[in-house]
């Protein structure tokens, strides 16, 4: 799907019914004919558009000498639409491809990052200042989906606290996973947004640099606060680990004492149950020797504090 966009006399952004020069153009899930279409109109290498639409693109900067456009890729987070027992995110690219007098963004899904640009008065000719909006809506959502992650993360030990249950381990499986994306994607993206400026096509405004700063700022306080969530799950599932093989083990121990207390009796009631005459010897006074030989026992684990 193609959607242009142009500025309006006021100012705001609003949908064209055709390119027009300092066009926006944004793509999403195109058909290979719609890449061609695009690619031949804006005079752009169709590679561009494929990158992309790669799921395993990493994030970065390309220039093409011969049209004079710059690709940015940069990883945003989004629901998978795979896991549908919990929330789980991946990340998954997106393109931004400036050249002359057009602003081209494409993507492989459906996401609604754009609406906030959309929203507010903004000159469609500042290529920079657009290309460093929409990085920072971009960092923006990954602060803001982390502190969903977090309450997600909190609300699950809240209920392994009561009950330890293997629905709760996965949902902690699942918000690791998520944690690992976002890290990877998120050290990727503040590697591709220092370049920015070093690239010759990029032409920065005078008051790009404080946004950029921001971008910066917006970026790395999202890849600290992933790394410190990430270093609290592996506690906490390092934790509850130990919980189960502590539990594990107390039910073995409680198991192997049932054992040992069943078993003297069965040892002395097939001793004296023998062929054997042994005078003196009733039932009662087997069932004596029997609880005399488990109080001793009982004493001797109990000076080794097995009991506890």
């Amino acid at each position: 799907m193609i959607t242009t966009y142009i500025n309006s006399e006021e100012g705001t952004i609003i949908k064209a019914d055709k390119y027009q020069v300092n066009n926006w153009v944004n793509i999403v899930q195109p058909s290979r004919e719609e890449m061609e279409e695009v690619a031949e109109q804006f005079n752009i290498p169709i590679e561009f558009l494929e990158d992309p639409l790669d799921p395993e693109e990493s994030a970065r900067i390309e220039y093409d000498e011969e049209t004079n456009s710059t690709l940015i890729i940069n990883d945003f987070p989004i629901l998978d639409k795979n896991i549908r027992q919990t929330e789980s995110y991946i990340t998954v690219p997106i393109g931004i491809i400036l050249s002359k007098g057009y602003i081209i963004t494409i993507c492989s899904q459906e996401n609604d990052m754009f609406n906030k640009l959309l929203n507010q008065r903004f000159d469609l000719r500042m290529k920079s200042r657009f290309l460093l909006e929409v990085l920072f809506i971009v960092a923006t959502m990954y602060n803001n989906t982390l502190k969903k992650i977090n309450r997600d993360r909190i609300r699950i030990e809240s209920n392994l606290r009561n009950s330890l249950t293997n629905k709760q381990l996965y949902d902690l499986m699942e918000i690791e996973k998520s944690l690992v994306y976002f890290l990877t994607s998120l050290t990727a993206n503040g590697d591709a947004i220092k370049k920015i400026f070093r690239s010759r096509s990029i032409k920065p405004y005078d008051d790009d640099q404080e946004l950029l700063e921001d971008l910066l700022i917006e970026n790395t306080q999202a890849l600290n606060t992933t790394e410190l969530y990430t270093r609290i799950l592996e506690s906490i599932t390092g934790s509850y680990s130990s919980l189960i093989g502590n539990e594990m083990n107390n039910i073995m121990k409680i198991l192997t004492l049932f054992t040992v207390f069943l078993t003297l009796p069965t040892l002395v009631f097939s001793f004296f149950g023998m062929n054997v005459h042994l005078p003196g010897v009733s039932w009662l006074g087997t069932l004596l020797v029997a609880l005399a030989l488990m109080m001793l026992t009982f004493i001797f684990l109990q000076r080794r504090n097995i009991f506890k």
